[in-house]
């Protein structure tokens, strides 16, 4: 059995103490790089320890989190029945009592499961507020077999770019914080990588781009900012900052974007891969693990590499990138807070203003209900 450390224990205790005394569907935070699919795996082992009959499926989107989430229950309890049922995956397995899969493999296999206690899923703020989606229509036919089905969510960012948070509002599938660990206290306490952020003297110029749901307009976004003469200057200022540095890991605003940044970064003498959703899964595989195994500086990347893209030794973050959505910026810079060995911090170059935009990671809370307007996040450059 993994020995927890102690904020773990304290989440897996909220759980039961929050059934005990409520009826609702809880959300347990924690930052990423905390170990939530540890929690996760230990919460199930003393569930199914203490109710041998219960079923129980958790879910989440990206097959990278499913093959971690399982891992983390077999290492935990090496007899666990789990099964993974992921079509990315190449499995589909629904005989044991613990179902690890994707949304986008089960929705439609409710009825295949029948009785399910327990549905966790992970990185469960990416669940529309529409309930006529995968996720909701899979719940709904959960709950129609089982009315006293619980969900339980996990996620390092509990809110909506669009909605609010996620356990607010009449439509609201989640009811409670359960349970709740800051960034801050997971870096105080030694759990966490300091992110140092840094203004840059290169900065992109979004003053043109629309926005469309909240979010900069993409294609508008690249147009904007993927020119020579921010492209360079930018990979300078990268190669000034990280030149004594080990894994850059840089954020860009479309394809030809990542492209231009990667071949930038050749040209200077550096080694880089890029990928993007486009970029077939054996060539990712290839470019990612070279990247950790430090036989290339820098990845660069479109909207890939944020949940379930765990490599520990990345210690510099190039953000190309602006984003409206706070959860998307703790998402990115994310990366960059999970200790490794001969790390001391990680320097977060913002070129994009995300700092500025949504203030200090461990600040962030987003909005409370939709429609409410942003406030002014609370930010100082350092004059040194």
């Amino acid at each position: 059995m993994i020995e927890l450390r102690p904020y773990q224990t304290e989440a897996i205790d909220a759980i039961y103490s929050y059934f005990m005394g409520a009826d609702g569907n809880p959300l347990i935070v924690l930052p990423t790089g905390t170990g939530k699919s540890i929690v996760i795996a230990e919460f199930l082992r003393g569930a199914l320890g203490r109710w041998p009959e219960t079923r129980a499926v958790m879910v989440t989107h990206v097959k990278e989190l499913i093959q971690q989430n399982h891992a983390a229950l077999v290492r935990d309890w090496p007899e666990a029945p789990a099964g993974i049922y992921s079509a990315g995956l190449g499995q589909k397995d629904l005989s044991g009592s613990i179902t690890c899969a994707g949304i986008q493999s089960i929705y439609k296999r409710a009825y295949e499961i029948q009785n399910c206690d327990l549905l966790i899923v992970d990185e469960c703020h990416l669940i529309p507020r529409n309930a006529d989606t995968m996720y909701g229509r899979f719940i709904k036919e959960l709950r129609e077999i089982n009315p006293k089905l619980k969900v339980i969510g996990f996620t390092a960012t509990p809110f909506r770019l669009d909605s609010g948070e996620l356990h607010r509002g009449d439509d609201a599938l989640f009811t409670d914080i359960a349970y709740e660990m800051s960034i801050l206290d997971a870096v105080e306490q030694g759990y966490l990588s300091e992110v140092l952020p840094k203004a840059m003297s290169t900065t992109l110029d979004v003053s043109s781009v629309g926005t469309r749901g909240g979010e900069f307009i993409a294609s508008d976004l690249e147009a904007a900012i993927d020119q020579d003469d921010v492209n360079g200057p930018a990979v300078k200022e990268i190669i000034e900052y990280g030149h004594d540095r080990g894994s850059w890991l840089v954020y860009c605003a479309g394809v030809k974007h990542a492209e231009h940044v990667a071949e930038t970064i050749r040209a200077a003498g550096y080694s880089a891969g890029w990928v993007t959703g486009d970029t077939p899964s054996t060539e990712r595989a290839c470019i990612l693990n070279n990247f950790k195994a430090g036989n290339l500086r820098a990845v660069v990347n479109v909207n890939v590499l944020t949940t379930g893209f765990d490599a520990p030794g990345v210690d510099l973050i190039a953000m190309l990138r602006p984003t409206k959505s706070p959860g998307l910026f703790i998402q990115m810079v994310g990366r960059g807070t999970r200790l490794a060995s001969g790390k001391e911090d990680c320097l977060l170059l913002d070129f994009a203003g995300n700092t500025a935009r949504h203030g200090p990671i461990d600040m962030i809370k987003g909005k409370k209900e939709k429609g409410d307007e942003d406030g002014v996040a609370p930010t100082k450059e350092c004059p040194k």
